[in-house]
């Protein structure tokens, strides 16, 4: 490996870094608060009517836990606190993400294909995503979680008597909470496969990376 390849370079800016890791804990509150609201509520319907009893895209009943049981394990009170709550801190973030991460020209450096990767320290380029990698994450950050957002306040009477076409575009609130569902799962594989990448590529110099900015690019 030459020398210039094995100083350290660098791999996130500063804005990345703070709201990658506002994002995780934000992502964490949603999905816990989340599972106890819709454990308190545990189907799912097409439609802007759905109630126990009536026809249902999917039932936990179906899968061996009872409504009573799922109820007991959620907190609707609680989930929809701090599931509200970290949902403008995840907004928030994200906006403040995108808007800087375009005055700096991140996402045509690091994730559009067929751009040349910004040079770095020690004459090495800045490593940047594969094609595929780089277009799943421009998909979640422009189309998944826009939706989500919006699917998210879609279920809100506060906003819907607001906006009442958000209730129109989605075919009703309980379409809108299916779709919100399908996109969290969506969601939350997009993390797992990032997970595994980070482990797979060297975690403790990924971590690393995420923290300092910096990281010694891999040996060819």
């Amino acid at each position: 490996m030459s020398e210039a390849a094995a100083q350290p370079v660098r791999r996130h800016g500063l804005n990345v870094r703070i709201c990658h890791w506002i994002n995780v804990i934000a992502v964490g509150y949603l999905l816990v608060s989340g599972v106890h609201i819709f454990l308190d509520f545990p189907e799912l319907y097409w439609g802007k009517v759905g109630f126990r009893g009536h026809p249902a895209a999917f039932r936990l009943a179906d899968w061996g836990i009872s409504w009573e049981q799922a109820g007991a394990w959620g907190d609707r009170r609680w989930g929809r606190n701090y599931h509200f709550t970290f949902a403008w801190v995840f907004v928030l973030n994200g906006l403040v993400y995108v808007a800087w991460s375009l005055a700096r020209r991140h996402f045509r450096r690091r994730m559009l294909p067929g751009r040349d990767p910004a040079p770095a320290v020690g004459g090495a380029p800045t490593p940047r995503y594969r094609t595929a990698q780089g277009i799943s994450y421009l998909t979640m950050i422009f189309v998944v979680t826009p939706l989500m957002f919006l699917t998210g306040i879609a279920q809100m009477p506060a906003f819907t008597a607001i906006a009442p076409w958000l209730i129109d575009l989605f075919g009703g609130r309980q379409t809108a909470r299916t779709i919100h569902v399908i996109l969290t799962a969506i969601f939350v594989l997009f993390a797992l496969v990032h997970v595994g990448q980070v482990i797979a590529t060297g975690f403790l110099r990924n971590v690393r990376s995420m923290i300092t900015g910096r990281a010694p690019l891999p040996q060819e």
